[in-house]
């Protein structure tokens, strides 16, 4: 269990600094839009303190662009703290769709991400136990692989299969070809090893499988390790 502490430690802190890189940089790029909207303003009142006319559309699209970029600002604030709080029990039973959104909103801030559905998702799903952070962290890696060969203007498409009563399988659909042959990569291998899961091979150059299972004994030997 040491090497799977080391790769929580050394990996965990990886991903915790890129993903807060990419909520910083959507943030600034929220406060960005409202700064130029609110310059407008005042150039707006500037010009009617000098008698030209004051359209009332434009205030009104000005002001909906600040609270829609407001709203912006707000959800992810929320996906933030999720992700934060994440860490804060390192095994515990989850929703597997909840981390599938909050992954899918996230990676979403990088600027190769591609659009993310989640299907099948209304069907009941239940709960696995495993630790949040490094399944967060397989699920992050995998969307991103799928989106270098999709592109900001492709689909990924994510399944949920729970007709075996042991796990979940999940299917990454790309719109895209991709590398295949180059999945899983060994940083997948060790995180996906230290939550049991496994790595489903198909001959498709447009979808990756993995099983995730209920629980598993690894997931009990992390929750009496740490």
């Amino acid at each position: 269990m040491n090497d799977t502490q080391n790769d929580m430690n050394t990996e965990g802190l990886k991903f915790f600094g890129k993903v807060n890189a990419s909520i910083s940089h959507e943030l600034k790029n929220i406060l960005a839009i409202i700064s130029e909207t609110a310059g407008f303003l005042n150039d707006l009142t500037a010009l009617a303190k000098q008698g030209k006319e004051l359209k009332l559309s434009l205030l009104e699209n000005c002001s909906n662009s600040i609270a829609e970029e407001i709203q912006r600002g707000f959800t992810t604030i929320k996906q933030m703290n999720r992700f934060s709080h994440s860490v804060d029990v390192p095994v515990t039973e989850i929703d597997l769709v909840d981390t599938l959104e909050l992954m899918a909103g996230l990676s979403g801030f990088l600027s190769y991400a591609s659009h993310v559905r989640i299907e099948n998702k209304s069907n009941e799903v239940k709960p696995i136990t495993t630790c949040p952070f490094l399944l967060q962290n397989l699920i992050y890696q995998i969307l991103c692989f799928a989106y270098e060969s999709a592109g900001p203007a492709g689909e990924i498409r994510v399944h949920l299969s729970t007709e075996n009563d042991k796990g979940i399988l999940l299917t990454f659909f790309s719109s895209a070809q991709m590398p295949a042959e180059k999945f899983p990569d060994e940083k997948m291998r060790k995180t996906a090893d230290a939550l049991g899961i496994e790595f489903k091979q198909n001959h498709s150059f447009y979808e990756l499988n993995i099983f995730i299972p209920y629980t598993c004994d690894r997931i009990k030997q992390i929750e009496k390790s740490i």
